[in-house]
């Protein structure tokens, strides 16, 4: 008699900014697993038991992102089901619940802002592929960008090269965001860093508030594909997205100018989403 397969176990979930990462105990090799079946519910339901119409995900792997989702914060419920090399399915296993991080795009008060949050890079300078007419466009490697004057598709491009790009000089690139305040923040702050891609090298961005250090971002390594294509939220697209919020103090602020830097110190490129100030409320 053929042994049932048995449930999958030790269902877990972790939230991050619009995603949730969910893992599971493997089932091991005996039965032999073909795969899992992620099965997803919005919300918190009662009595939900998963249906086909619920599929989200098939994975050869204990785990799965559930990504792409509301940058206000989505809750969604789970439940996963084994699928042997034979065809048999086990019972639907444990369930479990978990809401995505909200983003300060969606919880803050928007200060100042270069692009749209919406995965793409189309909107910048040299969009999508141009990226060859950078370093002559930026001979000193040094971008301005001031904001209520200039315009994304003429003052920012869609990269920011980095020391590991030949075709850039191997230059380290710093773009300054010159924003006016009308009186100095007296409150702490948050920002939103978002990318479409980077290279596989990953890398360093190191953000600095009128020449006061704010954070260091450490790049994951990427697809590499971020400079020839502009649209992470196409169906199969293979570029690595992410996104870096943090809080920056209101210290260094001043009422009138004020210059936030993004000086790539190691790495290869990164390409723009978007990137914002925000007040909190």
């Amino acid at each position: 008699m053929t042994k049932p397969l048995p449930p999958v176990t030790g269902l877990s979930a972790r939230s991050s900014l619009a995603t949730i990462d969910l893992s599971w105990e493997s089932l091991g090799w005996e039965p032999l697993i073909d795969h899992y079946r992620v099965y997803a519910a919005p919300g918190h339901p009662a009595a939900w038991q998963p249906r086909e119409s619920d599929l989200v995900a098939k994975t050869v792997y204990p785990r799965f992102v559930h990504d792409g989702l509301d940058p206000a914060g989505e809750e969604w419920t789970y439940s996963v089901i084994a699928v042997s090399d034979a065809g048999r399915r086990s019972r639907p296993g444990e369930r479990t619940s978990a809401a995505s991080e909200p983003s300060v795009t969606a919880t803050g008060r928007e200060m100042a802002r270069i692009g749209t949050f919406d995965g793409k890079s189309l909107e910048f300078r040299f969009a999508p592929s141009g990226y060859a007419k950078i370093p002559a466009a930026y001979p000193s490697a040094q971008i301005q960008y001031t904001d209520g004057v200039d315009s994304p598709d003429s003052a920012w491009p869609f990269l920011l090269p980095g020391p590991g790009d030949a075709w850039a000089g191997r230059k380290v690139y710093t773009a300054h965001w010159v924003v006016e305040l009308s009186q100095a923040p007296s409150d702490d702050m948050d920002m939103a860093v978002w990318l479409i891609d980077t290279t596989r090298l990953g890398g360093r961005l190191e953000v600095a508030v009128n020449g006061v250090p704010a954070q260091v971002i450490e790049l994951i390594p990427g697809a590499t594909r971020g400079s020839r294509e502009g649209d992470a939220t196409l169906p199969g697209s293979t570029l690595v997205r992410s996104f870096h919020e943090f809080q920056v103090p209101a210290a260094p602020f001043v009422a009138g100018i004020n210059t936030i830097t993004f000086r790539l110190a190691e790495g290869g490129w990164v390409a723009w989403d978007a990137i914002g100030l925000y007040a909190r409320v």
